[in-house]
């Protein structure tokens, strides 16, 4: 069964690169300026897609921020594969091309362990800052709350202050002067279930741990 409509706003992660449907960050450097025309060359090509022309309308191109870079906001049209399961509907498949469809549940997964792997550098900053405090205090930061210890490490211990996981919750933290446990709620947003990504005296634990 297909579904067609424009989407505005929609993430696609694959294994060899990320394209965002919507607003578009692309690197580049300070002298270069993105024109229509590349912004949708890169989206129609970006992850894999070989979408046409007339399925990818330009909307605006500006600035990005910081050193190079822009910003475009694009509209795409294409079409989705959906099914029908026990619990109601789902997203099956994706059109990234003529006769070329991508499995929903694939680039989900993906997403996932994208996020999951850049939350997990995200807290092994702070791991490298509470083993700076540690080193030079004798002790790990006594606190319960996550903004607290970014008051304690930086900027002396830890020169970028990461608060959030990459699925926009705050970190966990708890910790004494001997120990400390630090947390992401991970895919799901919640607490203390078998997604929770947790590091403990500076040592990654696996979900089954």
């Amino acid at each position: 069964m297909k579904s067609n409509f424009q989407v505005s706003k929609f993430v696609l992660l694959t294994a060899i690169g990320m394209l965002f449907l919507g607003g578009v960050w692309f690197a580049g450097s300070a002298a270069d300026v993105l024109s229509a025309k590349q912004a949708r060359d890169l989206l129609q090509h970006l992850a894999g897609a070989n979408l046409s022309k007339d399925q990818v309308q330009i909307k605006k191109v500006e600035a990005g921020i910081g050193n190079g870079g822009a910003i475009v906001e694009a509209q795409i049209e294409t079409a989705f594969r959906v099914k029908k399961e026990k619990d109601g509907w789902r997203i099956a498949e994706v059109r990234l091309g003529d006769r070329q469809w991508e499995s929903f549940e694939l680039i989900e997964e993906a997403i996932k362990r994208e996020k999951a792997r850049r939350t997990t550098a995200l807290m092994m900053q702070l791991v490298d800052g509470l083993a700076a405090y540690q080193k030079e205090r004798g002790q790990f930061a006594t606190t319960d709350e996550i903004a607290e210890l970014l008051d304690f490490l930086s900027p002396r211990y830890l020169s970028s202050a990461p608060r959030f996981d990459l699925w926009g919750k705050e970190f966990d933290y708890r910790g004494s002067s001997l120990s400390y446990r630090l947390s992401s709620a991970g895919p799901d947003g919640k607490k203390n279930t078998k997604d929770d990504l947790v590091v403990e005296n500076g040592a990654l634990k696996t979900p089954s741990e």
